[in-house]
């Protein structure tokens, strides 16, 4: 039997508690939130690095619902808010809907979660694309990176004078884009998420069309609500003048619900 890596988690601050799922930012948890700092002061902010990124040792391929299996003690161990930011929203997806006893509210921002709006042709456009991507990535490390940052929308230039043999860290960072699996294999029932009866909070740049309809199906689909956060990409969290006061309202508006009712005050 296969043993998971051991879970490197950094927990900071004091209140109430909010776990916080980052996408692919090779740093982890403490780096993909690093905005989020002035939130310590009133809130617990618990931040795992998943498997292959920041202290937590890669074990095979990247995948969306293994992380979750290995995160959800996470939330068991005492009801959470919940964020996930980009392919950790669609961790978090999973683990909300596998616990959602233990969830107290649900961020999601730019969660490549397709299977929401599969007729949507910006978001059918944005899977094949991604597909592709995953699929048949470049030989260029380079080329693979700029590509991606281009298809989720992310402000990250690199030079077109990059020496050959590309910079390592390049590499390292369109080899586990190349080793992953992709979130057009997600689908979670929406009656699983609006059975948890937590509010579900959607956040957007505004600039992928794509993004932006699986937003909406989303929000539609669990009478959750979209904002569209302006001068951000895609990591939209990056901005903490602009999200985490919207953060700190929406978490309050969590502790009304009534599964944070039902399991006592926090």
């Amino acid at each position: 039997m296969s043993q998971e890596p051991k879970l490197h988690v950094t927990e900071v601050g004091h209140g109430p508690r909010v776990v916080l799922v980052h996408g692919g930012d090779p740093g982890g948890g403490p780096t993909a939130f690093d905005a989020q700092k002035d939130l310590e002061r009133r809130w617990t902010l618990v931040m795992p690095d998943r498997p292959g990124h920041g202290q937590t040792p890669r074990d095979g391929r990247e995948d969306f619902e293994r992380d979750a299996e290995v995160l959800s003690p996470l939330i068991a161990e005492q009801p959470s808010h919940l964020v996930g930011h980009s392919y950790g929203g669609i961790v978090a997806l999973y683990m909300a809907a596998r616990q959602p006893e233990s969830v107290r509210s649900l961020v999601l921002i730019e969660p490549p979660a397709f299977w929401f709006a599969p007729d949507d042709p910006a978001v059918a456009e944005m899977a094949r694309n991604n597909r592709e991507l995953f699929e048949n990535p470049p030989d260029d490390p380079v080329e693979m990176i700029k590509r991606f940052f281009a298809l989720v929308g992310m402000d990250f230039p690199l030079p077109d004078d990059l020496p050959m043999p590309r910079p390592q860290p390049l590499v390292d960072i369109a080899k586990v884009l190349g080793d992953i699996r992709g979130p057009d294999e997600g689908s979670i029932a929406v009656g699983s998420l609006i059975a948890g009866a937590y509010p579900i909070l959607v956040l957007t740049s505004g600039r992928i069309a794509g993004f932006e309809g699986i937003a909406e199906a989303i929000a539609a689909q669990t009478g959750g609500e979209h904002i569209v956060i302006p001068g951000t990409d895609h990591a939209v969290q990056k901005n903490g003048d602009a999200v985490n006061p919207l953060l700190e309202r929406f978490w309050l508006k969590g502790a009304e619900s009534p599964t944070s009712r039902d399991n006592g005050p926090r």
